[in-house]
């Protein structure tokens, strides 16, 4: 939020100017370590939509949370009070929004707010798997453990999914280039073909009159092509978010080629090693599962862990219910049975994720070797067609001499 203010300096001398902040109270605090005396203070009416636009872009990363943990974590283990190692790490932020908001949440802890209370005022930054174990970690007076627990566990799946992204890069480089190539013959290849065709006076194939009509339309229309892709991205928007939508693209995500078990095995991760860590910090089961519910991103992942703790809830052993369910393989319950048996649940789920995450990267680093066929059936195609549309005109009046 950006905040228009009036304030004296040090020299008792009036001062005019802006200030990004959370809310007015930060607002007055930023101004204050500045030494000023603010005299007025008003949202910046002037600037607002962009404002907003400028905290639409400025987000906080998992780097962010990461580093954050991290060093939270080893300054208690090196004998710092909470309140002390907030105000240091705090010091060492670069100005910015998450300086803003670790510096709201230092000054409500050192006026005796829990840790977890304060981070509780910023979810969309702390999500409720991070707030559980800080607050299990404050119950038990294990904070530092707790939280160089979730640093470890953040930043592997910082790394985990920097590998998803990385495998998709080429795949995606890929696909806007074929569709690059295709628009720019359609735009400047095929009109001039359509014009030396036109002077031979030929009866042109059906192929090369479907490419010159597309062409035509491609330049002499070219706002209702941008029309028709925006109504088909928010078309597609709506359909992803109603219910429908939903379960229908979470069902076709675990079914495509090549990317049905990576999406899979992705979701099993994320959710074993929640699981996991939730157990091991000392939160309840049932509490456990539906925290772990959120960490997950496909609805029929999620419907089914809820589904999980609502039986638990009632009595039934966790293996049992994930038994049940189709969607976890049959491993999942075997190696949840073992860890009740045995007393090591959150051993196991850590064994179980790190199995999963394992198997991830192994499809994913043969990726560019599965989806070869398919770009070169792709590839393939596009030049039939060319070949057919282009060429075909030319070989039909070559051969009529």
């Amino acid at each position: 939020m950006r905040y228009s203010y009036v304030a004296k300096d040090e020299r008792s001398k009036t001062v005019t100017g802006n200030v990004e902040s959370l809310n007015e109270k930060t607002a007055v605090l930023l101004l204050k370590e500045k030494g000023f005396l603010v005299i007025s203070l008003a949202k910046d009416e002037k600037n607002k939509g962009v404002g907003r636009f400028l905290s639409f872009l400025k987000k906080v990363s998992l780097n962010d949370r990461v580093n954050f943990t991290l060093q939270i974590s080893t300054m208690l283990s090196s004998g710092l009070t909470l309140s002390q190692s907030l105000a240091l790490f705090t010091s060492q932020l670069k100005p910015g929004l998450f300086k803003e908001i670790v510096s709201e949440i230092s000054k409500n802890v050192e006026v005796g707010v829990s840790f977890s209370e304060a981070l509780s005022k910023f979810e969309a930054v702390f999500p409720p798997t991070y707030l559980s174990l800080v607050k299990a970690g404050e119950a038990s007076g294990n904070l530092d453990v707790v939280l160089t627990r979730l640093a470890d566990t953040l930043e592997k799946q910082r790394d985990f999914r920097a590998k998803v992204k990385g495998a998709l890069i080429y795949p995606a480089i890929i696909s806007v280039a074929m569709v690059g190539v295709f628009i720019l013959i359609i735009v400047f290849v095929v009109p001039k073909l359509t014009s030396m065709y036109s002077s031979l006076n030929i009866e042109l194939p059906l192929p090369t009159k479907i490419m010159i009509g597309l062409s035509d339309f491609f330049i002499t229309k070219w706002y209702l092509v941008i029309l028709i892709a925006i109504l088909i991205s928010l078309g597609f928007n709506y359909y992803k978010k109603s219910k429908a939508g939903k379960y229908q693209l979470a069902k076709m995500s675990l079914r495509l080629p090549i990317f049905g078990k990576i999406n899979k095995e992705k979701e099993l991760t994320e959710f074993a090693r929640t699981l996991s860590l939730l157990i091991s910090a000392g939160v309840p089961i049932v509490e456990s599962l539906n925290i772990s519910s959120k960490a997950v991103s496909n609805v029929l992942y999620i419907d089914a862990i809820k589904a999980s703790a609502q039986k638990v809830e009632k009595g039934t052993p966790l293996s049992e219910t994930i038994a049940l369910n189709a969607i976890f393989p049959p491993i999942v319950s075997q190696m949840i049975n073992v860890g009740q048996e045995t007393g090591k649940m959150d051993e196991v789920l850590g064994k179980l994720s790190l199995y999963f995450e394992n198997e991830v990267d192994r499809k994913l680093k043969n990726l560019s070797v599965a989806l070869e066929p398919l770009i070169m059936m792709v590839l393939g195609l596009m030049v039939g067609v060319l070949i057919l549309s282009i060429i075909t005109p030319i070989y039909k009046l070559t051969s009529s001499f």
